[in-house]
């Protein structure tokens, strides 16, 4: 006996759903929905981002107000100097007794400022400065700094083996000759012809020292 194999007839319109859903799926780019809640999320991280560089911005500003305020809450007289020195700033210093220096602050002491004027150099005792002018900044002068031990009686001790010429000045007089000791509280100058005659100064009491050049 001949036996045929069953063969499942073919379904044509199945066939063809079937053909018509894979090229729709091979022709068709696949996109994410758009989830909006992410895109908002972004926006807010954004926006406190620029919110924290804005804070920052402001907080740095205040931190810079407050240091430049300490700074010259704790400032002096020498300090002040000291910083036009750094700056290399031209400056006008009027003493107690009235005379008025222009010029450049070279160096500071622990008691006295050396003023390089247009008459020579200058040693001015800190405690008889009355005034400091100087020009426009672009940010302000502050006088919190470390000073040099270096004080006046020693520098003046100093010019003594050279026997320096200087100029003097005490109140309303000027004591022009060459310094020939120096003491504690005292120096002495010697004056006249022949550098002869000696006049004893009160360190305490000099306005300012000119070094002459001779």
């Amino acid at each position: 006996m001949n036996r045929k194999l069953y063969r499942k007839p073919i379904d044509s319109d199945c066939d063809d759903a079937a053909n018509a859903s894979t090229a729709w799926w091979s022709s068709t780019t696949y996109r994410k929905p758009i989830d909006s809640d992410c895109d908002d999320a972004l926006a807010d991280l954004s926006g406190w981002l620029a919110d924290c560089r804005v804070d920052e911005a402001a907080s740095s500003r205040a931190r810079q107000r407050s240091l430049e305020q300490q700074a010259t809450q704790e400032s002096c007289v020498a300090g002040v100097l000291l910083d036009l020195a750094e700056r290399c700033l031209p400056t006008t210093v009027k003493t107690a007794g009235g005379q008025v220096c222009e010029g450049q602050v070279i160096a500071v002491g622990s008691d006295f400022v050396f003023l390089r004027g247009r008459e020579g150099d200058l040693l001015i005792p800190t405690r008889a400065v009355a005034t400091i002018r100087t020009s426009p900044t672009d940010r302000p002068v502050t006088g919190a700094r470390r000073l040099s031990p270096v004080v006046l009686a020693d520098t003046l001790d100093e010019l003594v083996a050279d026997q320096a010429s200087v100029v003097v000045t005490v109140g309303d007089e000027c004591v022009d000759g060459r310094l020939q000791a120096v003491g504690t509280d005292v120096i002495a100058v010697a004056v006249g012809t022949g550098r002869r005659e000696l006049v004893h100064i009160a360190t305490a009491a000099i306005d300012q020292v000119l070094l002459a050049a001779r």
